[in-house]
């Protein structure tokens, strides 16, 4: 068989998957509204799983699921009101962004709002060249580098709904206008986690906003989960991405201001609090998370330099049966390397 011919087959097999996928969509959207799950609450959040079949979502380059993506692209499409601004903490090349922005572009009942406000510091760090490994971006940047030129280069063919915000959050800060979707991956250390809560906390709007924690299941957050706990009782679960580290909450009541302002730090947190905390987290969710979550329980005090207590927090999930081929293998190779270190150093 000639490579023409080749060629051609798999050009037809390509369009054919394409028409597939759309009609699958298509038949999938007709029947969420038959069934009555696609008008509110938590199934039309679940029916953006649907759209995992999206080629182009795939295609998207990012630290980022599959799920997520699709979680995104159907929230801006099928979820968002356009009743405050869509704001992505951290979207690095930008598949956070690109995915909600070719949801927007399909979300005809907006006339207005219709932009997203993409934060990053857009500097290249040494840990992205893993990420970069094997792509067109390999040897393209040095640590310290920028590469807004790229994410600006990504994000060029939905540009009427990106607003790049270059530079540290919290000294960028926020305008004070209403947020409706608050995409949260820039919680990387307590002082970031306390620049996003003074920041952006404040314009939320309690029955509306949604926040979407990408880091909620991961290892390295664990702060993530003390101060979520003290937010509790205003953030109602709303969904878990599966096959991610999200999980999505709303606002249910109005924060009050001062717990806003706080400067959150591991020094506010008991031991007690900590474990309700992560008791929480564990309860609301999916059942192949919860490894991910005690990995960042025993990263907790390993950052509280309570490397006794972290190292039993490893013992307990081996003794509980949790996988280790979860973010727990992170954590567990961590507190050796730390308790390595302390040793031949001669601390106590």
């Amino acid at each position: 068989m000639s490579h023409e011919v080749i060629a051609l087959i798999r050009r037809k097999c390509k369009s054919l998957v394409r028409i597939a996928a759309t009609v699958l969509v298509a038949c999938g959207h007709r029947l969420l509204d038959l069934l009555g799950l696609g008008k509110n609450g938590a199934n039309l959040h679940a029916a953006s799983q649907t759209m995992i079949i999206s080629s182009t979502l795939r295609q998207l380059d990012g630290m980022t699921t599959m799920s997520e993506r699709a979680y995104l692209y159907w929230y801006a499409k099928c979820i968002y009101g356009g009743k405050g601004s869509i704001v992505d903490l951290g979207c690095w090349l930008g598949s956070t962004t690109i995915a909600m922005a070719m949801g927007l572009g399909g979300n005809h009942r907006l006339a207005d709002n219709r932009l997203i406000y993409s934060y990053d510091e857009f500097i290249w760090r040494s840990y992205m060249d893993s990420r970069a490994k094997g792509t067109v971006l390999e040897g393209k940047y040095s640590p310290g580098d920028s590469f807004l030129d790229e994410f600006e280069r990504r994000v060029s063919p939905w540009r009427q709904y990106v607003k790049p915000c270059p530079g540290d959050l919290a000294k960028v800060g926020w305008c004070g206008a209403p947020i409706e979707f608050l995409l949260i991956d820039a919680m990387k250390s307590w002082a970031a986690a306390t620049g996003v809560v003074q920041k952006f906390f404040p314009a939320l709007m309690p029955g509306v906003s949604l926040i979407l924690h990408q880091d909620f299941a991961h290892w390295f957050t664990a702060w993530i989960h003390p101060i979520h706990y003290r937010f509790r009782q205003y953030f109602e679960p709303v969904y878990d991405v599966p096959s991610s580290g999200s999980m999505v909450f709303q606002l249910a009541r109005e924060i009050p201001p001062e717990l806003m302002q706080q400067e959150w730090s591991p020094g506010q947190f008991s031991d007690q609090e900590v474990d309700a905390a992560f008791a929480y987290s564990l309860d609301i969710v999916r059942p192949e998370k919860r490894a991910n979550i005690v990995a960042a329980k025993a990263m907790y005090f390993v950052y509280s330099t309570k490397l006794d207590r972290a190292k039993q927090e490893i013992e307990d999930a081996h003794a509980r049966g949790y996988r280790f081929d979860s973010d727990l293998a992170f954590a567990a190779r961590r507190i050796d390397e730390e308790l390595a270190r302390l040793s031949g150093s001669g601390a106590k």
